[in-house]
């Protein structure tokens, strides 16, 4: 399926501007409860809607409060065909280069926070995804995540050579749905993110979007700026906190493709590889002369356990999809 996402569904390309001060969800924990309350933290959570090892044995199909949680989070967001929320908000204030040949990444690139939310049924939902932070910020979020009983789950860069250097931490949570929403928006009231933030009305883009979803048998959405995000999904169980999570809850491979002049583009995977997966796509990867960011693994208490790499390189849009379907072919990834 291609999404061609139109206003208020734009996944990775929300446009920022500064509103002012913004008054942040206090007493909405993870784990219920009512302002003043303790709050519940992300085991307890975890343990309450799961409390045996054969809890959730399939995915609900309860709906979100989209619309609700998007008003918390002051960003809209994206619906995937199975049903995940997405919503991706752009560190506007933070204004990067990356790799070689140096590329000014452009709103809506790389450097976002990524939410994705799912539900459980029975008024719950999981909450899984990263923030994208200044170093100073680190640890802010860290004490925030745990005042807000939301579980850390790694600490690391996606590419080595940003200017300024970006750090992503990740992190999960389950509960209801408006007070993940409230938790969340709460932490990244600690950082300076910008907020609130829209999707573009019409979003365009040079790219052949078609063709490229089209080589790597994923789905795409064209954000700001251009920029072209193709995400193909692992097609394994996979169980995250004793729960089994969709393929679209930011397990999977996404990719990204900035547009650039003489019809180039800056292309980044983000793989998503079970540990005997790894050597054979970085193994294809760097006989293709990609640059490989990183290697690490993003998620706690997973089965099986995933580990991602963030890779760049500058060329011809096409061509490069190709190259990168090469690397997918070597994962349990959806097929063209």
């Amino acid at each position: 399926m291609i999404v061609l996402c139109s206003s208020g569904t734009t996944r990775r390309g929300a446009v920022g501007r500064f509103c002012g001060a913004v008054t942040l969800l206090a007493g909405l924990v993870v784990g219920g409860g009512t302002a003043g309350a303790g709050t519940a933290t992300a085991s307890t959570a975890d343990s309450a809607i799961h409390p045996n090892a054969g809890a959730h044995t399939r995915i609900a199909t309860d709906r979100l409060p989209v619309k609700k949680i998007e008003k918390i989070l002051q960003a809209d967001g994206h619906v995937s065909s199975s049903g995940v929320l997405e919503v991706d908000i752009d560190r506007t204030d933070l204004h990067v280069t990356g790799g070689q040949p140096r590329v000014r990444f452009k709103d809506g690139f790389q450097i976002q926070h990524e939410l994705f939310f799912q539900s459980l049924g029975h008024g719950k939902a999981i909450l899984n995804g990263d923030l994208a932070l200044k170093s100073q910020e680190i640890q802010p979020v860290i004490d925030a995540f745990i005042a807000h009983g939301i579980t850390f789950q790694a600490q690391h860069q996606h590419l080595y050579d940003l200017r300024p250097m970006v750090w992503f931490l990740h992190f999960r949570a389950i509960g209801n749905p408006l007070r993940l929403a409230g938790a969340i928006r709460a932490v990244i009231g600690v950082t300076s993110t910008p907020l609130p933030q829209h999707s573009p009305p019409n979003p365009q883009t040079p790219l052949p979007t078609r063709k490229l979803a089209k080589i790597l048998g994923g789905d795409a959405t064209v954000g700001e700026n251009g920029i072209v995000t193709v995400t193909v999904p692992r097609t394994d169980r996979i169980r995250l906190g004793g729960v089994i999570v969709s393929p679209d809850l930011g397990v999977s491979t996404s990719v990204q493709f900035q547009p650039l002049p003489g019809g180039k583009a800056a292309v980044v995977p983000d793989f998503s590889m079970t540990s005997n997966e790894t050597q054979p796509v970085i193994t294809v990867m760097r006989h293709k002369h990609w640059q490989v960011g990183c290697l690490y693994n993003q998620e706690t208490a997973e089965h099986p356990q995933l580990f991602f790499s963030h890779m760049f390189r500058v060329g011809d849009p096409v061509a490069l999809a190709v190259q990168v379907r090469e690397g997918l072919d070597r994962t349990a990834a959806r097929h063209p």
